[in-house]
């Protein structure tokens, strides 16, 4: 029996833990409360950490995509506070090149 790295419902970690994709976006959704809430206590408001702005929308982007984590067995990333950096939604659209 062959076993893939990724099926529709199930991903694996670097350590080769098999997680449910609902598990994962919950932890993703916890990771980005997060980052927001841990800029917010460290500096008193929210901003885009690449063009400082604190107008406008707010997102929080991973800077190594979840589809990719996700197809190099390296799933974990998509929840760790440190791959993930609030930007506004213009910064967002350029690091994703959209």
């Amino acid at each position: 029996m062959y076993r893939f790295a990724y099926n529709m419902n199930h991903y694996y970690t670097s350590d080769d833990e098999r997680v449910a994709k609902s598990v994962i976006d919950r932890k993703i959704r916890e990771a980005k409360a997060n980052a927001l809430s841990e800029q917010f206590w460290e500096f008193g408001y929210n901003f885009c950490e690449d063009c400082l702005t604190s107008r406008g929308i707010l997102d929080c982007s991973h800077n190594i995509s979840v589809d990719k984590a996700q197809k190099t067995r390296r799933t974990e990333l998509a929840w760790d506070v440190n791959n993930i950096k609030v930007r506004c939604r213009e910064c967002h659209k350029k690091h994703d090149k959209l």
